[in-house]
């Protein structure tokens, strides 16, 4: 029977459940069960079987190495792209090796977008503002976000541009006032040009508004609708978005989709 090392923290408590709940109705044998004092025997791993972890940094990371140099699949979760869908659902992302583009995950139709009911406006053809928006600075190695990134980048815009720069601090790194995350950076989008980021989230939500989206990191999940040339932040592509979406929608997973066990018996087949 293949084994399944769970590192999901125990809080929220329906998290961690769901995924050794779905780990077992995937056929895994599940070895932990406190996360904290996990010890895997990484000489009898073999490629049937999974590690599932949040994200890949500090000591994570380096027992992900010793798991993948074994010949084990790494599974990584964080939380997913677009918060909860139409009826309320959190999801959660779910991928071989990587979070949010860095990794692989299963391919298919466009059914499960279409389920989330998400609009995805038409291209915006003017503005005024470009606005920059950081994420938090950890990750793996050669993923994660520069310290200094935003302050930076924006920096370097201002030579390109004439147009006003922006800097949205990420929030959380400052203490929030206002409400709702995503109804804040909803104004922070409008009347904006463009959105410049590293692989944050907030590129997802300006491009549903229609905002064209400039992108730094190596990876990030919608990729091919964005573009990563600063030098053209006056004249930005605009792309075809839906059928990166639709692939983004495979990427993560409700709640009782983990506890059913099918995202990992579609990764594991990978």
């Amino acid at each position: 029977m293949p084994r399944a090392w769970c590192l999901i923290r125990e809080q929220p408590a329906y998290r961690r459940e769901s995924f050794a709940e779905g780990l077992k109705a995937a056929g895994f044998q599940v070895e932990c069960q406190d996360y904290t004092r996990c010890r895997i025997p990484f000489a009898s791993v073999g490629p049937e079987d999974a590690l599932v972890i949040w994200n890949r940094y500090g000591t994570v990371e380096e027992i992900a190495r010793n798991f993948e140099a074994s010949g084990g699949k790494v599974l990584v979760s964080e939380n997913g792209f677009l918060g909860a869908d139409s009826e309320g659902r959190q999801h959660y992302s779910l991928a071989i090796g990587g979070h949010n583009g860095s990794g692989r995950w299963p391919s298919g139709g466009p059914e499960r977008w279409t389920r989330l009911g998400i609009e995805i406006k038409p291209w915006r053809l003017d503005g005024g503002h470009v606005l920059v928006c950081p994420n938090r600075p950890f990750g793996p190695r050669g993923f994660a976000m520069p310290q200094n990134w935003g302050t930076d980048c924006a920096a370097r815009l201002r030579t390109k541009t004439s147009r006003e720069v922006r800097l949205r601090p990420h929030p959380g790194n400052w203490q929030r006032v206002e409400g709702d995350v995503r109804a804040g950076l909803a104004r922070d989008l409008e009347g904006a040009w463009a959105c410049v980021i590293w692989a944050s989230s907030a590129g997802l939500h300006a491009l549903l508004a229609g905002v064209p989206v400039f992108r730094e990191a190596p990876h990030w999940v919608a990729a091919p609708a964005s573009e990563t040339d600063l030098g053209a932040i006056d004249s930005p592509r605009r792309p075809e978005r839906l059928s990166a979406f639709e692939r983004l929608a495979w990427h993560q997973w409700s709640v009782a989709e983990l506890s059913s066990g099918e995202p990992f018996r579609l990764l594991m087949a990978l």
